[in-house]
């Protein structure tokens, strides 16, 4: 053979060696690409089964907390109602005593226009008394009611949603 063929070949030899070897790099790489996004698919599917899981734990705690809290303020409109019950009890028990002051006979004897001044002003006295407990029942209610309202809010707030407790508020 002739030293023009021998070049030649040892030339085709070597592209044909180059060319496997960049052959064999690019099956590498590819294989080390396919590896990395399966390494880096399987952190990612780890991290959302993680999120979801706390997630799910998390609306179960939620909603486990927003039914205490339902069922705690329905405890307070109960116990609200019943103070409500006594009070307007209380008071028209006191009405009904005014009412038995008023309509008993008058103890003076007639003619006497001082004493009958008493009488009256204590008349006037008993009914305004009686008028400004039942206003007072009223009032009461009404702001017991809004207590409720507010403390079921704060509890919801803080136990369901998750926001830090103000300080001072359920003092």
């Amino acid at each position: 053979m002739s030293a023009q063929y021998r070049l030649i070949l040892i030339a085709v030899a070597i592209c044909a060696a180059i060319f496997g070897v960049k052959t064999w790099e690019g099956h590498l790489i590819a294989k080390g690409d396919a590896q990395g996004a399966s390494r880096v698919q399987a952190a990612w599917d780890r991290q959302e089964a993680e999120r979801t899981t706390a997630t799910a734990a998390d609306n179960v705690a939620k909603f486990r907390n927003a039914e205490r809290v339902t069922h705690e303020t329905a405890q307070r409109e109960t116990e609200r109602q019943a103070r409500d019950a006594a009070a307007a009890t209380a008071v028209r028990g006191l009405r009904d005593q005014v009412a038995r002051l008023n309509a008993r006979p008058d103890p003076y004897p007639a003619g006497d226009a001082g004493l009958a001044a008493c009488a009256v002003e204590a008349t006037t006295a008993r009914e305004l008394f009686g008028e400004s407990a039942g206003a007072y029942a009223q009032l009461a209610a009404e702001a017991d009611g809004l207590r409720d309202q507010v403390v079921g809010l704060q509890d919801f707030v803080h136990r369901v949603i998750g926001a830090p407790a103000m300080q001072g508020a359920s003092d």
